[in-house]
């Protein structure tokens, strides 16, 4: 299908308030033409009324007119260079990019070429990870005494009942 009939399709479905579908129209789009700038603009557009500021800054990346505070919470999202360039998708040229996005994708290309370049270091878990993690196992430990004594209570009733029968 053309892309400016998907085009059209995204909008119809966005105008009666089908979100995901257009949201996975235009996935599928940029999937297809990494290179369409406007394909990605509209997908930033479509995250951002959403709230996913993230997802709205990998998107609008290449955009020269890119919100900061969007670039930020997707290098959050994204912590490693490697992982923001794989996530943006581009394989297109960058001299089709205006000067700003140029920039702004030479840079991360560079920092993901030091960052492949040194070794990689095992990241200690934050307290609150340890913590969340503490508890998983404590629940689990609680679950499995619980069901070992709901275990052990139907073997002494079963005997119970075979000695009665008896």
């Amino acid at each position: 299908m053309p892309v400016d009939v998907t085009l059209h399709r995204v909008e119809t479905e966005l105008e009666r308030g089908q979100v995901l579908p257009a949201l996975q129209r235009l996935r599928s789009l940029v999937r297809s033409h990494p290179e369409r700038l406007d394909v990605r603009s509209r997908l930033a557009d479509v995250y951002r009324s959403q709230g996913e500021s993230a997802q709205a800054g990998r998107w609008s990346f290449l955009a020269e007119d890119a919100d900061p505070d969007e670039l930020a919470a997707f290098g959050r999202a994204f912590r490693s260079a490697r992982g923001r360039l794989a996530a943006l998708a581009w394989s297109g040229d960058v001299g089709a990019l205006g000067p700003l996005a140029a920039e702004r994708l030479n840079a991360l290309r560079e920092d993901a070429t030091r960052s492949a370049d040194q070794p990689q270091r095992h990241e200690e878990p934050d307290r609150v990870q340890r913590a969340m993690n503490v508890v998983g196992c404590a629940v689990v430990v609680a679950l499995g005494l619980l069901a070992l004594i709901g275990l052990g209570a139907l073997v002494v009733h079963g005997a119970r009942v075979v000695a009665g029968w008896i």
